[in-house]
């Protein structure tokens, strides 16, 4: 069966790298979906959860913004981070987006505060998802 090359890449690292037979992902406009003989792609990726579908099952991801370009055999995603969802603690998830909605709440819509608090809020909701 055919297969595509998928990498998730961080700032710090390579963090996953890996023969897919399906790759979906969260993008700007909602999660989109890969297959080996994709045409040419290239999208925003929000934060959320990336399922990556292998012969043995599928493995699943926490990431974060970033850009992901897809083609008929490999498939890039660059992301500010890149997380097992086996290793997420939902408490603390939950205390980053309690801490990020109150932030939300009384920062002003153009500072730094706000677009730092939208995205750990972004970050927290993907965490609390799985």
């Amino acid at each position: 069966m055919a297969s595509i090359h998928v990498e998730i890449v961080t700032p710090l690292a390579l963090a996953h790298s890996a023969e897919a037979r399906e790759v979906r992902a969260p993008g700007f406009h909602g999660e989109f979906g890969v297959l080996p003989q994709h045409t040419n792609f290239l999208s925003v990726v929000r934060p959320g959860v990336v399922t990556i579908v292998t012969d043995s099952g599928s493995t699943r991801f926490v990431v974060g913004r970033g850009f992901v370009e897809a083609g008929p055999d490999r498939l890039t995603l660059l992301t500010e981070l890149c997380e097992p969802v086996e290793g997420i603690d939902k408490a603390a998830a939950q205390q980053q987006l309690d801490a990020a909605e109150k932030t939300l709440g009384s920062a002003a819509l153009d500072s730094g505060d706000f677009a730092n608090a939208q995205r750990d809020a972004e970050l927290a909701r993907a965490r609390l998802s799985v």
